[in-house]
């Protein structure tokens, strides 16, 4: 019963931080969360430097959760099956290029790219990390959040294949820098797995190889037969049943084989989609599918901001200053890191036929970071500078959130980019 308390003042605190958003700040939906979820965090710690006996209870049973369980095997399917199922299919199939490279190649340049200046960096401040750890860091800080971004850019005048580029980018590279995050995870000794030490070049590469072509592998095969159920259907409680249980199947059947879930679930996510946009589908039946699968994306996001609050009010009552100064750096980095990636990527796309400058400036500054980093932090085991990379990520991703996020739309007038099919 303790357990099934605390979920309800999890979910209470989420639900009231999202009416106030609604009620008083009015921000778009992936900057109010953030907000408010920053607000509530701050709340609480100012209670709890009140009360202590009554917060501190709560911060430490939250901190005793088993995030690992928690996001990687519980909440990472459905997030990542809520983003693809958000995207505009057709515009990415156009777009498909830029997008697997920036999605593939870019991942993996930044990773590399943030976790060597960061090792260096903590270093200076004489912040001892393995580089393994800064690794990770970079991994789960790579993915931008596909929600976040599709919300603000549907704001703004971009044309719609480079808001495909953006938002497809940003789909594909959470399955991508998961894989990868997985696998430097088992190299850290995540989940009682072998230790660097035991694993040399041909054991990461087949891991990895494995991870890929096994997830989009058995992704395909998942969207087969969740296309061949969808067409029995035709009823949209049936649909999301449908949805629901491909998601947890493919994601399950994912950790038996050992490939990735990740994957696959993108895969399922935007074939599923795509059946669903089909003109013989009721439009009413579709409509009840999206909204479905909108409110869980807006619920676990909701529910992942609240709970990094209480981890870092846990934080808060042994505050390393140091750990922030780390954050703040991590954020131009992060950018750097980003900007090298695209200025490396574009002139082999299509879009070097266009305004470079504008692009790059658009696709580094629209790169927001969200729920997808947040998560992939809090399943860090403690030994892994748990706390140390859940403080940098927390950083990054508020300052992504709310400077960036609100930022884009002058950014788009000041570039003057418009869309000349509106």
């Amino acid at each position: 019963m303790e357990t099934y308390v605390l979920i309800a003042l999890i979910l209470v605190v989420t639900t009231g931080a999202s009416l106030f958003n609604l009620r008083v700040l009015r921000l778009p939906e992936s900057v109010g969360l953030m907000a408010t979820a920053l607000v509530a965090s701050l709340a609480l710690l100012l209670f709890g430097l009140i009360f202590p006996d009554i917060v501190q209870p709560i911060c430490d049973r939250v901190a005793g959760f088993d995030f690992s369980f928690i996001v990687l095997d519980l909440l990472l399917g459905f997030l990542i099956f809520a983003g693809a199922f958000s995207s505009d299919t057709a515009a990415m199939a156009r777009e498909r290029w830029p997008i697997l490279l920036f999605a593939t190649a870019g991942i993996l340049i930044s990773t590399f790219f943030v976790g060597g200046a960061m090792w260096f960096i903590l270093g200076a401040l004489d912040i001892s990390i393995p580089f393994l750890h800064c690794l990770l860091f970079g991994a789960l800080i790579s993915p931008t959040d596909p929600i976040a971004v599709l919300a603000i850019l549907k704001t703004t005048a971009v044309p719609r294949s480079l808001r495909a580029d953006i938002s497809g980018e940003s789909l594909l590279n959470d399955g991508v820098a998961v894989v990868v995050f997985l696998s430097l995870f088992q190299l850290a000794g995540g989940e009682g797995h072998s230790h660097v030490e035991t694993f040399g070049a041909w054991e990461v590469t087949t891991l990895f190889s494995r991870e890929v072509i096994g997830g989009l592998a058995l992704g395909f095969a998942g969207a087969f037969i969740a296309k061949r159920a969808l067409k029995i259907s035709r009823i949209d409680t049936t649909d999301i049943l449908v949805t629901l249980t491909m998601v947890m199947a493919v994601y399950g059947a994912a950790w038996l084989f050992q490939v990735s879930g990740p994957l696959a679930i993108v895969v399922v996510g935007i074939t599923l989609r795509g059946t669903l946009r089909e003109s013989t589908v009721n439009v009413s039946e579709r409509r009840h599918v999206e909204i479905f699968w909108k409110s869980i994306d807006h619920i676990l996001n909701a529910v992942l901001f609240t709970l990094m609050g209480f981890i870092l009010i846990n934080l808060a009552t042994n505050f390393t200053p140091i750990y922030l100064v780390a954050g703040l750096i991590a954020i131009p980095v992060v950018l750097a890191a980003r900007l090298f990636c695209l200025g490396t990527s574009i002139p082999f796309t299509q879009l070097r036929c266009g305004n470079i400058k504008t692009t790059l400036s658009l696709l580094t500054w629209g790169g927001l970071r969200g729920g997808i980093s947040i998560a992939l932090a809090l399943s860090l085991q403690p030994e892994m500078s748990r706390e140390l990379i859940v403080v940098m990520t927390y950083v990054v991703v508020v300052f992504s959130i709310l400077v960036q996020g609100l930022t884009i739309s002058p950014l788009v007038r000041k570039l003057g980019i418009t869309d000349s099919s509106q």
